[in-house]
């Protein structure tokens, strides 16, 4: 069996070798425009702040690696369309024959028709190159003001980068506030607070009109001209989906699939960035843009191409992120967006501490969740705290993945030690808190 696989980036690098796992006899060969198999996009930003030393220690196996798994590697390689009646995949090296594809594409980043937007000293942050770019940048010319256009993940993360560096930061973003898909306003303010006083400066409910200077020298925020000498676009990103639309294949805002990640041609398969799967909470299909979200459908389409009957899962894009000292941690549904989907919710909120009171160096932590009234389900939930975020986020995400109520979170049986949590653990407290309001 001869599987291709198009994109060498964190779907296409895990599939090849679950199904090299799955199958030992299958020719896989993977198409990648860049020269490197995967590395990791989510620590592009500790590169830019230094933490991470230099750009390639984010990937996460050297090419050769993969050639030692008798995958065939066609990197430095673009895939410019697809033969669905010879099976074949047309790159600018060649043809290549498929008896099964997988469209592991990703997605690029979105930027906005900003005037001036593709001045020097403007970047976005997507790739190793834009790194690379970014850090050269700095070295030679050594920027005190940043502007970042966008407050989400990438966006805060890109900010936080350029205040370590000692930069004067300023985030604008068009919407009330910062990570609007994640957070509601009242979450959203506790991650403002603790970015300020680290020196970033927001502005809401504007967007950047015009960015002015070549090398930049100032951005224009409505009329308001404000100095900058770096700009980062952080606006989000659009799933790559010319190769399959031009293939004739279903296209939405991604590649449409099925519950084994098959497209409208059963033996191609798209996954990770550019596949449009299934909403957890709403039922309507959306995009998983997650590098963990990328894994376990790799895994997904190897298996099922293997022979395996396996399914990916309704997502509910559970993620998490640190800036500065405050681990930030959510899935599922917002406040807001329930409302415009008229879901009827009931929250429970809880402030306290990471250790018990009596116990030195406890942080604040805020446990927001949100739960559907008609059959009392955890559909969504939002966590800030000083630290430990990312347990209790997981072991929430994986109790709304199991069907669990605010009764089954309320009684959640949990761990207790001073030196590391309390006795009645802040999840199991907002959980009790919707769990009285729903009865």
């Amino acid at each position: 069996m001869k599987v291709v696989v198009t994109g060498s980036g964190t779907a296409g690098s895990n599939f090849a070798l679950f199904l090299r796992k799955a199958d030992r006899k299958a020719e896989i060969t993977v198409i990648g425009k860049e020269p490197t198999m995967q590395y990791s996009p989510c620590a592009l930003p500790h590169v830019i702040s230094g933490t991470i030393e230099k750009p390639e220690d984010v990937i996460v196996f050297p090419n050769e690696f993969y050639e030692r798994q008798k995958i065939k590697l066609m990197l430095s390689t673009e895939a410019k369309a697809i033969d669905r009646e010879r099976k074949v995949v047309i790159t600018d090296k060649g043809e290549v024959p498929y008896d099964k594809l997988v469209l592991a594409v990703g997605s690029k980043a979105f930027i906005p028709p900003i005037k001036g937007v593709e001045n020097e000293g403007v970047f976005t942050l997507k790739s190793l190159d834009d790194v690379r770019r970014i850090k050269s940048y700095i070295t030679e010319r050594k920027p005190k003001k940043a502007v970042v256009i966008g407050a989400g993940l990438i966006g805060l993360e890109g900010a936080e980068a350029f205040a370590k560096l000692g930069m004067e930061v300023l985030v604008v973003e068009l919407m009330d506030r910062l990570m609007p898909t994640m957070l509601d306003k009242d979450t959203a303010k506790l991650v403002q607070a603790e970015m300020e006083k680290h020196g970033v400066s927001f502005r809401f409910g504007i967007g950047v009109s015009e960015i002015v200077g070549s090398p930049v020298e100032a951005v224009k925020i409505g009329e308001e001209e404000v100095p900058a000498d770096l700009v980062l676009v952080a606006t989000g990103v659009r799933a790559n989906v010319e190769l399959a639309k031009k293939a004739g294949l279903e296209v939405n805002r991604g590649i449409v699939v099925n519950g084994h990640l098959q497209t409208s041609d059963p033996d191609i398969y798209a996954i990770g960035d550019c596949a449009e799967v299934v909403d957890a909470v709403t039922g309507k299909r959306t995009l998983s843009q997650l590098g963990t979200s990328a894994v376990r459908m790799a895994k997904v389409a190897a298996e099922h191409i293997a022979g395996k009957d396996v399914s990916f899962r309704p997502v509910f894009n559970t993620a998490i992120t640190e800036l500065f000292d405050l681990e930030i941690g959510a899935f599922g549904i917002t406040e807001e967006r329930a409302k415009k989907e008229g879901i009827e919710i009931t929250v429970g909120k809880f402030k306290g501490s990471t250790k018990p009171e009596y116990y030195p160096g406890g942080k604040p932590i805020t446990v927001k969740l949100i739960f559907r009234k008609s059959d009392k389900k955890l559909i969504g939930a939002q966590i800030v705290g000083g630290e430990r975020v990312w347990g209790r986020i997981m072991t929430l995400s994986a109790l709304a993945q199991k069907g669990a109520t605010a009764e089954d979170v309320a009684y959640l049986e949990t761990a207790y030690a001073p030196p590391i949590s309390p006795t009645i653990d802040p999840i199991t407290v907002a959980g009790e808190m919707a769990m009285r309001k729903l009865k």
